[in-house]
């Protein structure tokens, strides 16, 4: 049981470290004129694309430490669950947020991630990105069946 609790624990916190660096990284190296439309907050289609695989790859990292610290494909399932939840819950406050925001000038990273807007179906997509990259992170860990 504690096995499974360190593995959930361990699991989403390297997707946080993951996300946390891998995306202020992108924003550097792409800059704000790549990331977002002109004088706007809306995310670019290279900003969503680049989002979706690498929260697509940041969750199968996070499933694969799950299943490498808890050795259970059980585990896995509910972290899976876990995550497709927690996402939801913090794209429900973004959702509904239909105040457009006009951007001028440089943006810090914490007011791009506060401010930017994404499409509704992008909101939707990312808890079930989470989600199945999670249950494939953990089925690229041999481990016993359930």
């Amino acid at each position: 049981m504690l096995r499974s609790i360190v593995g959930v624990i361990v699991g989403f916190a390297v997707i946080f470290v993951f996300f946390f660096a891998i995306f202020t990284g992108a924003y550097l190296a792409l800059g704000v004129e790549r990331i977002f439309q002109p004088d706007s907050y809306e995310v670019s289609t290279l900003w969503l694309v680049l989002s979706a695989a690498l929260s697509l790859c940041g969750s199968i990292l996070g499933g694969y430490v799950c299943a490498a610290v808890s050795k259970s494909k059980r585990t896995c399932q509910v972290f899976a669950g876990i995550v497709l939840i927690v996402l939801i819950l913090f794209c429900i406050p973004k959702m509904r947020d239909p105040t457009p925001h006009v951007r001028a000038g440089e943006v810090s990273s914490m007011d791009a991630m506060r401010l930017t807007q994404m499409p509704i179906w992008m909101h939707l997509l990312n808890p079930v990105l989470g989600a199945v990259g999670v249950l494939l992170g953990a089925r690229m860990k041999r481990l016993p069946a359930v």
